[in-house]
């Protein structure tokens, strides 16, 4: 994954447990070649594109899964 992408960090296993705005913002202000997205689970969509993160929450908006570039 990293190769095919811009340099810069690509994955947040730190963040898992955390809101997923201030997630996003972090993710942002650590990579500024991605824009990170806030979606709640499940995803159906696998697509893969190096300028997103998908920031996957649970219904109360806590991160649950490590956000990676894709």
């Amino acid at each position: 994954m990293a190769s095919i992408c811009p340099p810069g960090k690509w994955a947040w296993p730190e963040i898992v447990g955390k809101d997923g705005n201030v997630a996003a913002a972090i993710i942002e202000k650590e990579n500024k070649n991605v824009n990170a997205i806030v979606t709640r689970a499940p995803i159906i969509d696998l697509s893969f594109n190096c300028g997103r993160v998908r920031v996957i929450v649970a219904k109360n908006g806590k991160v649950i899964i490590t956000p990676t570039i894709g």
